[in-house]
Formats: C-alpha cells, structure tokens, sequence
C-alpha cells in the first residue's frame, strides 16, 4: 500500500534540469548489455537507444545495494545513481566483468534531467534545480527512492514497492538475488510494503528511525528509508511498515510527538 498525498508540482520548477546528488557512469564494450542484464534486475535487454529504465542492483540475498536509472546510447550505456552510493556499486560490479568485454568510466559531465512526472533523461550543462529538496519529495511520492548508506542492503525489492515502478523483471533470466526476489512475489511472503506520507509541521526524521503510523484505530511500527520536505510545513516520509492495514495513514508519531498526516 502506498498512502500518499499531492501537492502542486507545477510550483517545483525543474524541467530539463540536472538533479544534485545522482552521478553517471558510462558502460561500454561488446558485452556491455549482456553484462548489466545478467546484474540488474531489469530487462536490460530491452531497453531500446535513447531509452531509459529502472533497475535495481541486489546481493544474493535480494537486498537492494541501490537503485539505478539506466540509459542506452548507440555505443553505451549510462548508470545513474545515488552519488553516495554509484561508487560502491561500480566497484561491485567491475568484479564480476571477469572476461567480459565491458569497460565503466565516470562521466562527471554527463548529468541526470528531470522533469515532472518524474521522467528522467541525460544530457550535459544543465541546470540544477531550484529546490531540489522539493523535487526529491515528489519523487518519494512516486515511490521512488534512491536510498543511501544507511538504507542500502537492507531491503527486497518489494518492501521498497520498486516492482511498481518498473524497476524488477519477473519474466528475465538470472540476475544477483533473482530467486530470492521471485520467491517472495510468488509465496505472497512480504508483510512490509513502503507507506508514504505527507506529515504536517513534522521535521523530516533520518534513515532508519523509528516512527508510529495510525491507519484508523491501528498504530503499527515503520521505518523510515527516506524523507524530503516540500516547503517549511509540510515533509514526505517513506516508510516500510506492514502493509495492512490498506487504509490511509491519519497520524504519524515522530519521536514521541504526533503529526497529522495530509493523504489520499
């Protein structure tokens, strides 16, 4: 279940514009595609020139390490993500090109463009938002988070919804963690799905603290994953909590205070 809540996202003003804290890396060589479909959870494959997708890169044991927005040029493919965490994962991943024909190289001009939607794409030179502190919530409102240190590694797939927005193939070949991933869809075994909301007058909580949800005369445990705050009243907070339940979150409980929560 997702309970979110909108805003006017014609008054965040990006389009076209680069967002701060993804970094690109470049993928090349003969075996380039195979490589990142055998390693991404998406159908890489697939992804047609000028076409990008999302993609998650997991352990073995199908935790997200991060997620990654992935392009396809003529002669390349581009790897976009959290510039906390791209370095660790480019580094993963070099060692298992073996004897595959694949080369990375960073790209720092190379920048990530947003528009609303969210709709990605690259280009070079562009602009930095206005506030993108503001452009983040609505992109955790889109159930989109590109996690960090603290959240990495620590979630499947489904507990981040990232099956939803397109990021994990169920129908392509192996990939790290696959069977663990498939599994758990088709035993129907993950209780903890990402509840999002929109908290009045709360400050935004850090990854991994723990937070209260009231969904009618239930309270249950979450954990935040992620936070933005969309102007000085009101802050987005992605949250993995049990998934029923599926009615909308009326109160969050941050450190001890209570915060209504404006959802739909």
């Amino acid at each position: 279940m997702r309970a979110v809540s909108g805003f006017d996202q014609s008054q965040i003003k990006i389009m076209n514009k680069s967002i701060p804290y993804l970094s690109v890396t470049r993928v090349e060589g003969d075996d380039a595609g195979a490589f990142l479909q055998s390693q991404l959870s998406a159908d890489i494959a697939a992804i047609g020139v000028g076409e990008n997708a999302l993609a998650c890169y997991c352990t073995p044991k199908g935790k997200v390490l991060g997620l990654l927005l992935v392009g396809r040029i003529e002669s390349a493919y581009l790897l976009a993500g959290s510039t906390e965490l791209l370095p660790g994962i480019v580094q993963r991943l070099r060692m298992f090109v073996m004897r595959s024909k694949v080369v990375f190289s960073e790209d720092p001009e190379l920048k990530v463009t947003a528009a609303p939607g969210p709709e990605y794409g690259f280009s070079e030179k562009t602009a930095e938002p206005e506030d993108a502190e503001a452009w983040r919530a609505t992109e955790l409102q889109a159930g989109i988070t590109w996690l960090n240190a603290e959240s990495a590694d620590s979630y499947i797939p489904q507990m981040l919804g990232f099956e939803d927005i397109g990021a994990v193939s169920f129908q392509k070949g192996c990939y790290p963690g696959q069977e663990i991933v498939a599994r758990a869809r088709y035993l129907g075994k993950v209780k903890r799905k990402p509840v999002i909301v929109q908290a009045v007058g709360a400050p935004a909580p850090a990854t991994g603290e723990k937070v209260r949800l009231r969904r009618g005369e239930d309270w249950s445990a979450g954990t935040v994953v992620d936070s933005a705050s969309v102007n000085a009243q009101q802050v987005v907070v992605f949250t993995v909590a049990p998934a029923e339940p599926e009615i909308e979150v009326e109160e969050m409980e941050i450190a001890g205070q209570s915060y209504r929560c404006a959802t739909t």
